[in-house]
């Protein structure tokens, strides 16, 4: 009967080390409005993020009409991501759910 507990407690074991649950994943992060070529930061996320989440903020530039993309990228518990093909929004949100997905082309 020992024999078999202990067996159980090893497949147990096993199972255990084949799950991923609550393990961690990297994002893309710059908390400030940023170039989109310059957001690089890599950060370890907290194991409850479930999300990378990337906005697009434009800026007015210097001459009128002409603006320019920024981006704020961060880990998030949770992500809503905007409509793309909604009108008049300044603020576009986009959410990925694997490791370093909001790349610093996205």
């Amino acid at each position: 009967m020992a024999r078999c507990g202990a067996l159980l407690q090893l497949l147990l074991l096993l199972a255990a080390s084949c799950l991923h649950a609550g393990e961690a994943f990297r994002c893309f992060t710059c908390e400030q409005p940023t170039a989109i070529h310059l957001c690089k930061n890599v950060t370890r996320c907290k194991p409850e993020a479930t999300a990378c989440m990337t906005t697009v903020v434009l800026m007015e530039a210097e001459y009128p009409f002409n603006q320019m993309p920024l981006v704020t990228r961060s880990c998030s518990n949770s992500c809503f991501a905007t409509d793309p093909d909604s009108m008049g929004s300044t603020r576009a949100v986009y959410c990925c759910f694997r490791d370093l997905c909001n790349s610093v082309q996205a």
